[in-house]
């Protein structure tokens, strides 16, 4: 119950910083808006089901009524199913899905920040054992992996915040693309450390592998692409004088 909680808070907080964005960046955050954004958080969170069940297709299709349980997720999978929502909640607003993404991630660190804390509370998502030499016999410490990931959502929040400014933002999207390469390389770096993860079952192409090692170096390697190509995009379009269509579907 306590791990619910927390990442209840987490929507709060986040969807709080998202309607705070929404207003400073003159946009106006209505109705249709919030609406959206639930919807959105609902598909965000089939998602980190998805990726789950993925993991394990032979389990699940033995057993199909586990699929509906929300006990284990990946949290990649709501990267997976929201970017496509995320594209047709950009139509109903007619705002560019890029200026919408860049308007979300930050608060999407934060959710997952104090999301995170709700998993040291419940016991979830430990680290391994620390060996060390001075540790009284019987005593177990593990790699503080609940509050790793918390911090280092918490750190991207604040570098994306602190990017968030005209004069640094070559480009609509370059907020969600930095959100994906940090998220991704952190998730990636500190599951290794991790003492429970899911992994790809026998039947699948990456068999042993953990999940969250695929998706991440796959994020990784789409935002790196994506960031050079907007970036020579974007300064071609300077050197030439003109300017990049600001269309509403752009």
């Amino acid at each position: 119950m306590i791990n619910v909680v927390f990442h209840i808070l987490g929507m709060i907080a986040g969807t709080a910083l998202i309607a705070w964005r929404f207003r400073r960046a003159g946009e106006r955050a209505g109705l249709t808006f919030f609406l959206g954004f639930v919807v959105l958080i609902g598909i965000g969170v089939a998602g980190t089901r998805f990726l789950y069940v993925l993991s394990d297709v032979t389990h699940y299709a033995a057993n199909w009524r586990e699929i509906f349980s929300l006990d284990e997720t990946i949290i990649q999978g709501a990267l997976l199913f929201g970017f496509p929502a995320v594209i047709g909640l950009a139509y109903l607003l007619r705002m560019g899905y890029w200026r919408l993404a860049d308007l979300i991630v930050p608060g999407l660190a934060l959710g997952q920040a104090i999301g995170r804390i709700g998993c040291l509370a419940y016991g979830c998502c430990y680290g391994l054992p620390i060996h060390l030499p001075h540790l009284e016999p019987g005593a177990t410490w593990v790699y503080p992996t609940q509050t790793m990931h918390a911090v280092a959502n918490l750190a991207t929040m604040a570098i994306l915040l602190a990017l968030d400014r005209p004069r640094t933002l070559p480009f609509d999207g370059f907020l969600t693309l930095m959100y994906a390469l940090l998220f991704s390389t952190q998730r990636y770096l500190i599951d290794l450390l991790r003492a429970t993860w899911a992994v790809f079952g026998a039947d699948m192409p990456f068999a042993g592998v953990r999940v969250s090692q695929v998706f991440s170096i796959a994020t990784i390697l789409v935002a790196l692409i994506l960031l050079a190509w907007e970036w020579h995009r974007a300064r071609h379009h300077a050197g030439t004088g003109e300017q990049i269509a600001r269309d509403p579907q752009a």
